[in-house]
Protein backbone atom coordinates (compact mmCIF):
# COMPACT_ATOMS: atom_id res chain seq x y z
CA UNK A 1 0.00 0.00 0.00
CA UNK A 2 2.88 2.45 0.55
CA UNK A 3 5.33 1.88 -2.00
CA UNK A 4 2.94 3.36 -4.57
CA UNK A 5 2.13 6.53 -2.68
CA UNK A 6 6.06 6.55 -2.06
CA UNK A 7 6.81 5.85 -5.61
CA UNK A 8 4.28 9.21 -6.80
CA UNK A 9 5.80 11.40 -3.82
CA UNK A 10 9.78 10.69 -5.27
CA UNK A 11 7.94 11.65 -8.29
CA UNK A 12 6.49 14.50 -7.61
CA UNK A 13 9.53 15.94 -5.47
CA UNK A 14 11.75 15.18 -8.58
CA UNK A 15 9.55 16.88 -10.91
CA UNK A 16 8.68 20.16 -8.85
CA UNK A 17 13.20 20.37 -8.52
CA UNK A 18 12.63 19.37 -4.35
CA UNK A 19 15.02 17.19 -2.49
CA UNK A 20 13.42 14.40 -1.39
CA UNK A 21 12.55 14.76 2.54
CA UNK A 22 14.69 12.91 5.38
CA UNK A 23 11.79 10.02 5.95
CA UNK A 24 12.02 9.49 2.11
CA UNK A 25 15.41 9.33 1.32
CA UNK A 26 15.70 6.72 4.09
CA UNK A 27 13.01 4.49 2.70
CA UNK A 28 14.45 4.81 -0.38
CA UNK A 29 18.04 3.62 0.79
CA UNK A 30 16.13 0.36 2.53
CA UNK A 31 14.03 -0.62 -0.47
CA UNK A 32 15.20 -1.80 -3.66
CA UNK A 33 12.57 -1.05 -6.26
CA UNK A 34 11.91 2.65 -4.31
CA UNK A 35 15.91 3.54 -4.53
CA UNK A 36 15.42 2.69 -8.43
CA UNK A 37 12.72 4.97 -9.13
CA UNK A 38 14.83 7.37 -7.71
CA UNK A 39 17.69 6.54 -9.52
CA UNK A 40 16.04 6.34 -12.40
CA UNK A 41 14.27 10.09 -11.80
CA UNK A 42 17.63 11.42 -11.07
CA UNK A 43 19.30 10.11 -14.13
CA UNK A 44 15.99 11.49 -16.35
CA UNK A 45 16.70 14.88 -14.64
CA UNK A 46 20.45 14.87 -15.37
CA UNK A 47 19.72 13.94 -18.70
CA UNK A 48 17.25 17.06 -19.31
CA UNK A 49 19.16 19.19 -18.07
CA UNK A 50 22.24 18.80 -19.93
CA UNK A 51 22.29 20.42 -23.30
CA UNK A 52 22.07 18.74 -26.52
CA UNK A 53 25.50 17.28 -28.17
CA UNK A 54 26.39 18.96 -31.54
CA UNK A 55 24.37 22.42 -31.22
CA UNK A 56 25.59 25.47 -31.91
CA UNK A 57 25.52 28.04 -29.25
CA UNK A 58 23.29 31.29 -30.34
CA UNK A 59 25.42 33.77 -31.89
CA UNK A 60 25.34 37.24 -30.20
CA UNK A 61 24.04 39.04 -33.07
CA UNK A 62 21.87 36.60 -34.71
CA UNK A 63 18.05 37.02 -34.87
CA UNK A 64 17.42 34.01 -32.88
CA UNK A 65 19.56 35.64 -29.57
CA UNK A 66 17.53 39.05 -30.32
CA UNK A 67 14.28 37.26 -30.20
CA UNK A 68 15.11 35.39 -26.95
CA UNK A 69 16.58 38.76 -25.71
CA UNK A 70 13.40 40.51 -26.23
CA UNK A 71 10.75 37.85 -24.67
CA UNK A 72 13.01 37.53 -21.68
CA UNK A 73 12.79 41.48 -21.65
CA UNK A 74 9.19 41.37 -22.28
CA UNK A 75 8.71 38.36 -19.81
CA UNK A 76 10.61 40.12 -17.17
CA UNK A 77 8.42 43.76 -17.41
CA UNK A 78 5.07 41.57 -17.54
CA UNK A 79 6.09 39.84 -14.18
CA UNK A 80 7.53 43.21 -12.41
CA UNK A 81 4.04 44.88 -13.35
CA UNK A 82 2.39 41.76 -12.17
CA UNK A 83 4.26 42.06 -8.60
CA UNK A 84 3.40 45.53 -8.12
CA UNK A 85 -0.57 44.94 -8.89
CA UNK A 86 -0.90 41.81 -6.61
CA UNK A 87 -0.52 42.89 -3.83
CA UNK A 88 -3.02 45.82 -3.79
CA UNK A 89 -5.74 43.64 -6.04
CA UNK A 90 -5.06 40.77 -3.47
CA UNK A 91 -5.75 42.63 -0.77
CA UNK A 92 -8.84 44.12 -1.95
CA UNK A 93 -10.09 40.67 -3.52
CA UNK A 94 -9.59 39.09 -0.19
CA UNK A 95 -11.61 41.81 2.06
CA UNK A 96 -14.72 41.94 -0.81
CA UNK A 97 -14.95 38.44 -0.24
CA UNK A 98 -14.96 38.48 3.49
CA UNK A 99 -17.52 41.38 3.32
CA UNK A 100 -19.64 39.20 0.99
CA UNK A 101 -19.27 36.27 3.42
CA UNK A 102 -19.99 38.14 6.50
CA UNK A 103 -22.86 39.86 4.36
CA UNK A 104 -24.24 36.03 3.63
CA UNK A 105 -24.06 35.46 7.12
CA UNK A 106 -26.03 38.10 8.38
CA UNK A 107 -28.58 37.80 5.92
CA UNK A 108 -28.83 33.92 6.46
CA UNK A 109 -29.76 34.91 9.94
CA UNK A 110 -31.72 37.46 9.79
CA UNK A 111 -34.30 35.45 7.60
CA UNK A 112 -33.93 32.23 10.06
CA UNK A 113 -34.52 34.30 12.84
CA UNK A 114 -37.29 36.73 11.76
CA UNK A 115 -39.56 33.68 9.83
CA UNK A 116 -43.24 34.10 10.84
CA UNK A 117 -44.51 31.68 13.56
CA UNK A 118 -48.06 30.32 12.74
CA UNK A 119 -49.91 29.78 15.16
CA UNK A 120 -51.36 25.92 15.55
CA UNK A 121 -55.08 27.53 15.64
CA UNK A 122 -54.52 29.22 12.63
CA UNK A 123 -54.23 26.65 10.62
CA UNK A 124 -57.08 25.61 8.24
CA UNK A 125 -58.18 22.02 8.28
CA UNK A 126 -59.92 21.56 4.44
CA UNK A 127 -61.54 18.26 3.75
CA UNK A 128 -59.94 15.25 1.96
CA UNK A 129 -62.20 15.56 -0.92
CA UNK A 130 -61.28 18.95 -1.58
CA UNK A 131 -57.43 19.18 -1.50
CA UNK A 132 -56.92 15.56 -3.63
CA UNK A 133 -59.91 16.09 -6.45
CA UNK A 134 -58.14 14.33 -8.97
CA UNK A 135 -54.61 15.60 -8.87
CA UNK A 136 -53.20 12.28 -7.40
CA UNK A 137 -54.77 10.51 -10.16
CA UNK A 138 -52.88 12.92 -12.57
CA UNK A 139 -49.76 13.17 -11.09
CA UNK A 140 -49.46 9.06 -10.99
CA UNK A 141 -50.92 8.99 -14.76
CA UNK A 142 -48.20 11.61 -16.29
CA UNK A 143 -45.24 10.28 -13.45
CA UNK A 144 -42.67 9.44 -15.44
CA UNK A 145 -39.08 8.49 -13.22
CA UNK A 146 -36.32 10.83 -14.26
CA UNK A 147 -33.37 8.38 -13.67
CA UNK A 148 -35.32 6.25 -16.46
CA UNK A 149 -35.55 8.95 -18.59
CA UNK A 150 -31.92 9.57 -18.28
CA UNK A 151 -30.99 6.33 -18.74
CA UNK A 152 -32.80 6.55 -22.31
CA UNK A 153 -31.05 9.65 -23.20
CA UNK A 154 -27.99 8.19 -22.87
CA UNK A 155 -28.54 4.95 -24.92
CA UNK A 156 -29.87 7.30 -27.76
CA UNK A 157 -26.96 9.64 -27.20
CA UNK A 158 -24.94 6.09 -27.45
CA UNK A 159 -26.49 4.87 -30.60
CA UNK A 160 -26.23 8.67 -32.02
CA UNK A 161 -22.56 8.55 -31.53
CA UNK A 162 -21.97 5.14 -32.57
CA UNK A 163 -23.90 5.52 -36.00
CA UNK A 164 -21.82 8.99 -36.65
CA UNK A 165 -18.44 7.12 -35.93
CA UNK A 166 -19.65 3.90 -38.08
CA UNK A 167 -20.55 6.46 -40.77
CA UNK A 168 -17.66 8.92 -40.73
CA UNK A 169 -14.81 6.21 -40.11
CA UNK A 170 -15.53 2.91 -41.15
CA UNK A 171 -15.11 2.26 -44.84
CA UNK A 172 -18.47 1.98 -46.62
CA UNK A 173 -17.97 -1.70 -47.79
CA UNK A 174 -17.83 -2.47 -44.25
CA UNK A 175 -21.24 -0.96 -43.64
CA UNK A 176 -24.57 -3.05 -44.72
CA UNK A 177 -26.72 -1.33 -46.64
CA UNK A 178 -28.95 -0.30 -44.20
CA UNK A 179 -26.46 1.98 -42.15
CA UNK A 180 -25.51 3.53 -45.72
CA UNK A 181 -28.60 5.40 -46.45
Amino acid sequence: MRKPLYKALINWYQASDKSLPAWLDRACEKDPELRGEKTFGDELTRALQTPPKGVAPIERDSMAARVLKQITEEDYLAEQAEAEKAPFWGAWVRNAGMAAAAFAIALAGYQFLNTEKTDPSQIEIVSNEQSSEGVLDELRGDWKNPLDQEIEYIVSDAKGALGFLATTFVPSSYLSEEEEV
